[in-house]
């Protein structure tokens, strides 16, 4: 029998009306808001040049890697040889062939060198050693050169919510256009005490959250000035209020930044004895197989597959604008003793990680992503996927900001760590249609979101919970906001 149209039309409106076709709830980001008129932090910022671009092409490479003597010699000083060669001629790719190849870990990348293999399983490293040091660091190795202070001036105004682009100092003469600065505060005994912090206690001994006058700092660029108004050009990510701080904009001019930095399409193993699992004090194995050290800027990762290491990434401080995306994690091993390893620390601002996969041993027990104390937003992780129960993509401690946990498989608790002394571990934060148990709190002077979050009856806490136990149109928050801002190149993670 044929359906004419009609009949088809009919039936379906039926079944709307009957509640049996779901449709996702639409939900207008764009004005979601706090009575304080705080607002979802915009991430689209996140990532190499802001997002404003994709990751460059990486062609076949201007140095092919010769091929070692023996299978088993270290390619590492021919590697870094080739590295040196092509930052000394003003950049380029080194290509590491088809094999598997041993190394030594401590190599070192350059501005505009780019590392790459043939493919994601076509090129294996297998390290020699246990690591003392990360296989792959983009940027300067050691203790990182700190930022040059200028002009500061207060902030005027009795309270700035999350995603303000503007704010009143007292004078703002001694600013300029496309200056970096940051939004800067010390922290104070009043801010403390009404968070709830002031009397944290762990195992009889009175643990300190943060201790009175610690800066707290977020980058930005003044995008335009008007009399005492200054534009930033990343809205903030943290929310400020005249009560219980004095908040100022503070110039800086950070050291010469290394930037155009890749590392690609590689299979990178730890070797036959793996660092997964090793102790949080062991002064070997706890290196990360790729980090972006301090002042890395505009870099990437990409099309990796990392097996038997203890933290896979590390992004360290004032690293900005950094990329890791399409790559394979293998924890292979349980930690011994009760601190958990970190699949990735973030400590660096605008970065982005998206379609990640955590797999092994599902027993494996770690964090997803962890925060340190006050790393600064706003920073995105979409699309993150792991099979463990035993993960949990929670911030680590003290008061980071601006972090997005979007369309995750890992259980996520943005919230209070209690009696750790780590304490409020985030604020501005958003979970956006995330799959598994969720909890999520806002501190008593701040606010954190989470929008499509959970199964009915899953999602917890006293934050703002939007749409609990339903996925949410758009299906990517991240992508949406980076359409709304006029970027239309980006195709992954859509309606």
């Amino acid at each position: 029998m044929t359906l004419t149209f009609i009949t088809i039309f009919w039936f379906t409106v039926r079944l709307a009306q009957a509640g049996l076709l779901k449709r996702d709830p639409v939900v207008n980001w764009a004005s979601v808001a706090s009575s304080r008129g705080d607002k979802l932090p915009d991430f689209s910022y996140c990532g190499y040049r802001n997002s404003d671009s994709a990751l460059p092409t990486i062609g076949n490479g201007n140095t092919v890697l010769a091929l070692p003597t023996k299978a088993t010699d270290d390619i590492g000083p021919s590697l870094q040889q080739a590295i040196n060669q092509a930052w000394q001629n003003g950049g380029g790719t080194v290509r590491i062939p088809a094999g598997k190849f041993y190394m030594t870990a401590g190599i070192q990348l350059y501005s505009n060198v780019i590392v790459r293999g043939t493919g994601e399983k076509d090129t294996t490293i297998v390290l020699k050693r246990k690591p003392t040091r990360p296989v792959f660091t983009l940027g300067r190795f050691g203790i990182a050169p700190k930022a040059d202070f200028g002009y500061r001036s207060r902030i005027t105004n009795s309270y700035v919510p999350v995603r303000a682009s503007t704010v009143t100092v007292k004078d703002a003469s001694g600013f300029v256009v496309g200056q970096t600065v940051y939004i800067a505060r010390a922290v104070t005994e009043s801010w403390v005490r009404t968070n709830g912090m002031s009397d944290l206690v762990k195992n009889g001994n009175h643990q300190e959250w943060i201790s009175v006058g610690t800066q707290i700092m977020a980058p930005n660029i003044i995008k335009t000035i008007s009399g005492n108004t200054i534009t930033f050009k990343i809205p903030l990510t943290d929310n400020l209020n005249s009560v219980y701080m004095k908040a100022e904009v503070r110039a800086y001019t950070p050291p010469e930044p290394t930037s155009e930095m890749g590392v690609a399409n590689l299979q990178i193993e730890a070797g036959a004895d793996t660092c997964s699992g090793t102790r949080l004090d062991y002064t070997t194995c706890n290196y990360a197989a790729v980090r972006f050290a301090s002042w890395t800027v505009d870099s990437w990762a990409s099309g990796l597959n990392l097996t038997g290491f203890n933290k896979f990434f590390e992004i360290q401080r004032d690293a900005a604008r950094i990329t890791i995306q399409d790559t394979i994690m293998n924890r292979n091993k349980d930690i011994e003793g009760t601190s958990l390893p970190s699949d990735i620390v973030l400590r660096g601002s605008q970065v982005l990680i998206q379609d990640l996969a955590q797999v092994g041993l599902d027993t494996a027990r770690s964090y997803t992503v962890s925060t340190d104390s006050f790393t600064p937003g706003p920073n995105a992780v979409t699309r993150y996927e792991t099979d463990s129960g035993d993960q949990k993509f929670e911030p680590f401690e003290r008061w980071s900001t601006g972090l997005l946990a979007e369309d995750s498989s890992a259980p996520t608790k943005f919230g209070n760590r209690g009696t750790t002394g780590r304490g409020w571990a985030v604020n501005a934060g958003v979970g956006w249609n995330l799959r598994s148990d969720v909890t999520f709190e806002s501190p008593p002077l701040g606010i954190n979101w989470c929008v499509g979050c959970g199964s009915p009856g899953d999602s917890n806490g006293n934050a703002t919970l939007i749409q609990s136990g339903n996925q949410v149109k758009p299906r990517s928050l991240f992508a949406a906001q980076l359409q709304a801002r006029g970027v239309n190149w980006y195709d992954r993670g859509g309606d």
